[in-house]
């Protein structure tokens, strides 16, 4: 008899690929491993920019990176895994980067189905890149980083009467880097790649869809949230938006509804693991593939109440039923309804930081002892080199003052005081928030946290979406009724949290009241045109 005691979460993010296998009885981790597209020499071939996870641009605002490059990741990290762990695998989630897309043509949905036939694994057998890649109607898969949506982000906006109608249908009032506006915008600028489209995914679906060999699965509420195509409240394929969406690619509402998988609960399954994996990395056949969803989604299952995520954007999730305009609605990974502002110019700024001072992008050391000495500085510095949507503003770079201490020290302030602005009217203050991502292992960054927010900081900087989507896959294991009675001892399990950190009140001194940090700060954001 099989002994399936384990359950895995997989995370293909803008940067690489995580695995987190969790046991399904404490809820522990078991193994982990995570390939970095830049660095892996297994990924060497996809072409990306040197200084940069995506491909180089046809336009200004434009992002995407290679689709097949997410296949050669999975195989990567699950090659990386012990086989005698992976047999043990119960049921795996999926986690993607949010607003990331796959077009796939007629000969990808084949080829998707193929991997769900006996001998699709067998040794000699393409591999998942070179077998999926030619039935790829667009190589490219755009991502959430494409910013060059404003007309189409417009065109979805207008068509339910402005912002109020579009936020309480959609759940967002139409940001420009949601999906629909970028499906919009790449089926206008790759016309013949759309009309080889047979069926349009989002990463998280599409994997999900690999590992089940099910072409057709569905996309969770979650990721559907994040499409601005999506009646939020429903949970169903909105027609006034799609139509909108369908007039401004020149095709019928009829014909684009025809290329959209369904929409379902975060916990639906995909289908039982497809034969291409059991028999080429030994996993069982009863193993069930869930439908997977986005980073966000995935990574608030790991938190009750706010939850701040420092990856490549920094997200600030909190809970909350009813849209509003400054935020977006979404569903967690268990099917939850929460909140979130997302900001674009996340750690990618602080690393630019550390590149132009001659530090190398992960010297953390150095950045940490330079935040610990200097406080919020008189000087504003504010560095998004992206136009941003949270708060809504246009790109900024307001220099340097030659000193790496203070250079990185402003960047650190402005931003995270920038999230804490644009979340005021939708998360609460005080009491506690969780935080998560490679900031989260800085004592330095958690102590201007807690003090911004005014609130106890609970870090998991160990856990991310990979931990998420593991934790989302062996409570689909369990019965609602237990699923509450152990929810928060799984989440403290898996996230494997470090001790908490309190306000510092010289620091809270520093960043409150009036003529204090932050108030300077939306002064100066909204000189700039900032919508705070």
């Amino acid at each position: 008899m099989e002994r399936l005691d384990l359950v895995l979460g997989l995370d293909s993010s803008t940067q690489g690929t995580s695995a987190v296998i969790l046991d399904r009885a404490h809820f522990a981790t078991v193994a982990e491993a995570r390939v970095r597209y830049r660095d892996d020499p297994r990924l060497a071939s996809f072409g990306l920019a040197q200084d940069s996870p995506i491909l180089p641009a046809g336009e200004s605002g434009e992002a995407h990176q290679p689709a097949a490059l997410f296949l050669a990741a999975l195989e990567a990290v699950l090659a990386d895994l012990p086989r005698a762990l992976l047999a043990r695998v119960a049921a795996i989630d999926l986690s993607a980067q949010q607003h990331g897309q796959v077009w796939l043509g007629a000969g990808g949905i084949e080829a998707i189905a193929g991997l769900a036939k006996p001998g699709a694994g067998a040794a000699g057998m393409p591999a998942l890149a070179a077998r999926l890649g030619p039935g790829l109607a667009w190589e490219r898969s755009p991502i959430w980083m494409s910013s060059n949506t404003a007309a189409e982000a417009e065109e979805l906006r207008s068509a339910l009467g402005g912002s109020e109608g579009i936020t309480a249908r959609s759940g967002s009032d139409s940001p420009l880097r949601f999906s629909g506006a970028v499906l919009m915008r790449s089926a206008k600028r790759y016309p013949e790649a759309w009309a080889r489209t047979r069926r349009f995914h989002l990463i998280s679906s599409f994997l999900s869809g690999v590992l089940a060999g099910n072409p057709d699965c569905p996309i969770d509420w979650g990721n559907g949230s994040g499409t601005s195509l999506m009646d939020w409240g429903r949970r169903t394929w909105d027609p006034g938006l799609l139509g909108a969406a369908a007039r401004n690619m020149g095709c019928s509402l009829e014909a684009l509804a025809a290329t959209l998988p369904g929409l379902a609960h975060p916990q639906s399954g995909a289908g039982s693991l497809a034969a291409y994996f059991v028999e080429r990395y030994g996993m069982s056949p009863s193993a069930r593939v869930l439908i997977g969803s986005g980073d966000n989604p995935q990574s608030k299952v790991l938190a009750s109440g706010s939850l701040l995520s420092l990856g490549t954007s920094f997200v600030l999730m909190a809970e909350g039923e009813k849209p509003h305009i400054s935020a977006n609605a979404m569903y967690d990974g268990l099917g939850n309804p929460f909140m979130f502002g997302c900001r674009t110019n996340g750690a990618l700024s602080w690393e630019r930081v550390r590149r132009d001072h001659g530090l190398a992008p992960d010297d953390f050391a150095a950045s940490d002892q330079a935040l610990a000495s200097t406080p919020p500085l008189a000087e504003l510095r504010i560095l998004q080199t992206e136009r941003e949507s949270f708060p809504d503003s246009p790109a900024v770079d307001e220099g340097r003052s030659g000193s790496f201490a203070e250079d990185y020290a402003g960047v650190i302030d402005s931003s995270l005081g920038l999230v804490f602005l644009g979340s005021r009217h939708f998360a609460k203050a005080g009491g506690s928030i969780a935080v998560t991502g490679g900031g989260a292992g800085s004592k330095a960054v958690l102590a201007r946290i807690a003090s911004i927010w005014g609130a106890k900081v609970l870090p998991i900087a160990n856990a991310g979406a990979a931990t998420g989507a593991a934790l989302a896959a062996a409570l689909a294991l369990i019965s609602e009724g237990e699923r509450q009675g152990v929810i928060e001892a799984a989440r403290s399990s898996a996230a494997q949290g470090g001790s908490p950190v309190e306000p510092e009140p010289a620091l809270l001194r520093a960043f409150h009241g009036g003529g204090a940090y932050l108030a300077r700060l939306e002064d100066r954001a909204r000189e700039l045109g900032f919508k705070v």
